[in-house]
């Protein structure tokens, strides 16, 4: 019921995406939307991978109590606010019903945030007691490094993306690494990147992280710097340009770690040439819908 409540809302919120003659509000409204949806998609990873792994059934069935009481209320002051927008009558009113709702998402942001803190709390907690496990077992100083015992348990998923990376395939591939913040993805990411064997096979290497606010002209300098040396005086269309001229003809590998939304990937994937020679793009991301994108 906690997973059908979370589909529901989302599904409300990406209609509220789209352009409707009712919902004439202004831009932050959308920012607002955008952010819920986001929150929205980490509980509804973190239900899924927590059903499937859940061992204690009574923690599970708090959890889903948790998420689905507040998923309740949050969809019963969308939906609420919604229909005073729709059914207003006049402009003064419409514009009116669009500013209570925007106050009631912004409660509903909060409220959706502080869920979503409570459950990342509770994956924290699961991977730490993990790690802790892996401290107290027998190894050799050297291998007691926190790097090398979050990448325990990974050693499968390690091998399916050096298997993706050096595929045969020719055209630029995409691959992606998606879950929870803290689970390890940026540690598999580096792991990858930093292996001999990946090192060796492509030209050129550049990490990029992205994080939640995506800022362009960072994300530029920052492969501008890996590939060839940055240049702070040039604009964002100079570094692109650099970025798709320094890139173009060599086997390239970009690790783009933190990856928040399609939009920051639809504006990113545009300088990286396809060659068809075997370059690849490795990703990590919270958010699924980013994943599959």
């Amino acid at each position: 019921m906690a997973y059908a409540a979370l589909s529901s809302l989302m599904y409300t919120l990406e209609q509220l995406s789209k352009p409707n003659e009712y919902l004439v509000c202004r831009c932050c409204t959308q920012q607002h939307v955008q952010s819920l949806y986001r929150n929205l998609s980490v509980l509804q990873v973190f239900l899924d991978d927590t059903t499937k792994e859940a061992k204690d059934i009574e923690t599970l069935k708090f959890i889903e109590k948790r998420i689905r009481d507040v998923i309740y209320k949050a969809e019963d002051k969308v939906d609420s606010s919604l229909r005073s927008i729709i059914l207003a009558d006049c402009t003064e009113s419409r514009e009116g019903a669009c500013k209570f709702f925007e106050e009631e998402l912004v409660k509903v942001e909060k409220d959706v945030d502080s869920l979503r803190q409570e459950v990342m709390q509770i994956e924290f907690n699961k991977h730490g007691s993990r790690s802790a496990e892996l401290a107290a077992a027998p190894s050799s100083p050297e291998k007691g490094k926190i790097e090398e015992k979050t990448i325990v348990g990974m050693e499968d998923d390690f091998n399916t993306i050096l298997d993706r990376l050096t595929a045969q395939t020719h055209e630029l591939t995409v691959i992606p690494i998606f879950g929870m913040g803290g689970i390890g993805k940026t540690t598999l990411a580096r792991k990858v990147y930093d292996d001999s064997s990946i090192c060796s096979r492509f030209d050129k290497h550049a990490w990029v992280t992205i994080s939640e606010e995506y800022n362009q002209r960072q994300m530029l300098l920052e492969v501008v710097s890996s590939i060839t040396g940055s240049n702070q005086e040039m604009s964002d269309d100079q570094l692109m340009e650099i970025v798709h001229r320094g890139l173009k003809g060599w086997i390239f590998l970009i690790v783009i770690d933190d990856i928040w939304s399609t939009e920051a990937w639809d504006q990113m994937q545009r300088i990286f040439p396809n060659d068809d020679n075997k370059s690849r793009i490795l990703l990590t991301t919270r958010l699924k819908y980013v994943a599959d994108y």
